[in-house]
């Protein structure tokens, strides 16, 4: 009887597509991003929490921030206009050889001037001492090419979900994190901190490489790196830009976190990354799979069939969404002391800042539920290419994220600023649902 109904069950599960494709890639995702997690651990392990991890963390985190303004956009814009290209029978491989062109180019530029600026800014903004502040840029320099690899990964990667070629995307973080311990094991006793930086470094171009290999070997088409415009290429660039600035908002954030962080004590900085790391493990488990999965599904069934249908495919998701979250925030809370024990427990790590690192992911939990709802209504905006409310709401979430840091810091100090982080996931997540309402009925005039 239990074998029938599971046999069942798994053939209504197939014959779902969103349901198959998100079961599926959520699968690959989390095997995919395991690997990636157990980065930090080991880091964990090997330098424990020092100024040196302090100047990676730092350092890194603004690689993140101004990779992160582009590669998300990229990955999410790029796909219905491939879509919109295999319909009208366009060449996809010279659309996507632009994108990487001029993108390519385009950061470029922009990284050897930010590398030119950020040091003196960085004196007056952050309290690292002279020492630690030339190591932070010395990092910098080091993972530059990072931005550039991140974000061209995300252009095929997007390219292949275009094509619902999900696995491949997914279970390439793998790849790359195996390739980045050993990097960092190897040459840990040699470089210190710097070996994490090569780590990273190589693991991203081995990852690129694999992206392009499957493209090549599936036959989907020819990528021809190119820097022409053309009315498409400008349509999509316009169409990415509020997006784009919209994550310069939103990515500012963990880099005003560990700002305000390095005014509190030495190792804060460390604390709140390691936190943050064990409150993304959730999240990504969550999101990696199924926001890939709406933004193709939700993207095609919107314009066959119209906007209530995307209101209704909006209101399921959510309701799905919350009666599966709501339980795992409470069992994460609930036993966060062990968890974080078996994490971070071992090695050079201090075992006193264990508690701490526990509470600040108990704070960074709390607003597990709301970030979950907050990224399935944008992938809503994305389907309607309403780039610009997403924008208004990125740079509000900023400015709350600041003035709460400020406030709840003086009385919570590292804890604070984590607690800052999930109320302002809750006023965001509120919001874009509210607006969302009326950005659909206002697209149904149309």
């Amino acid at each position: 009887m239990l074998v029938r109904k599971l046999n069942s069950l798994w053939t209504q599960i197939r014959k779902r597509s969103l349901v198959w494709d998100t079961v599926t890639t959520t699968g690959w995702s989390t095997l995919g991003k395991a690997v990636g997690f157990l980065i930090p651990i080991f880091i964990a392990a090997w330098f424990g929490i020092t100024s040196e991890t302090d100047a990676f963390f730092f350092a890194y985190g603004l690689i993140l921030f101004l990779s992160g303004i582009f590669a998300p956009v990229v990955e999410s814009i790029i796909v219905p206009y491939i879509a919109e290209a295999r319909t009208k029978a366009e060449d996809v491989g010279r659309f996507v050889g632009r994108v990487l062109g001029i993108s390519g180019v385009g950061l470029l530029v922009l990284t050897g001037i930010a590398l030119l600026v950020i040091k003196p800014i960085l004196s007056i903004v952050t309290r690292f001492d002279l020492k630690n502040l030339n190591l932070v840029y010395h990092l910098l320099i080091e993972a530059a090419p990072l931005i550039i690899l991140l974000v061209w990964t995300s252009i095929l990667a997007g390219t292949l979900n275009a094509y619902k070629r999900f696995a491949i995307p997914a279970i390439s973080p793998a790849i790359r994190a195996v390739v980045n311990l050993s990097i960092i094991f190897i040459f840990k006793d040699t470089f210190g901190v710097h070996a994490i930086v090569l780590g990273y470094v190589v693991g991203e171009i081995v990852r690129l490489a694999i992206l392009a290999g499957i493209i090549k070997r599936l036959n989907i088409f020819k990528i021809c790196l190119s820097l022409q415009f053309d009315p498409k290429i400008q349509e999509f660039l316009k169409t990415a830009s509020y997006q784009t600035i919209g994550m310069v908002a939103v990515g500012l954030n963990p880099i005003v976190d560990k700002t305000m962080a390095s005014w509190l004590g030495k190792g804060d900085v460390s604390v709140l990354y390691y936190a943050d790391r064990l409150y993304m493990i959730p999240i990504t488990f969550m999101t990696t799979g199924l926001m890939v999965v709406l933004l193709s599904h939700w993207s095609n069934s919107y314009y066959e069939s119209g906007r209530q249908k995307l209101k209704k495919d909006v209101r399921k998701a959510v309701k799905l969404v919350g009666l599966i979250t709501l339980p795992i925030m409470l069992l994460l809370i609930l036993f966060h002391q062990p968890i974080v024990k078996v994490a971070f427990g071992r090695g050079a790590f201090a075992q006193e800042r264990l508690s701490e690192v526990g509470l600040v992911w108990v704070c960074y939990l709390l607003g597990f539920m709301p970030k979950i709802m907050g990224l399935i209504f944008v992938r809503a905006y994305l389907v309607l290419k309403n780039t610009k409310t997403l924008l208004y709401l990125a740079i509000t979430s900023c400015i709350f994220n600041i003035l709460l840091n400020y406030v709840l810091m003086q009385r919570y100090e590292v804890r604070g600023i984590a607690l800052s982080t999930s109320i302002t996931s809750l006023i965001i997540s509120s919001s874009l649902a509210i607006t969302l309402k009326g950005k659909i009925r206002n697209a149904e005039r149309i």
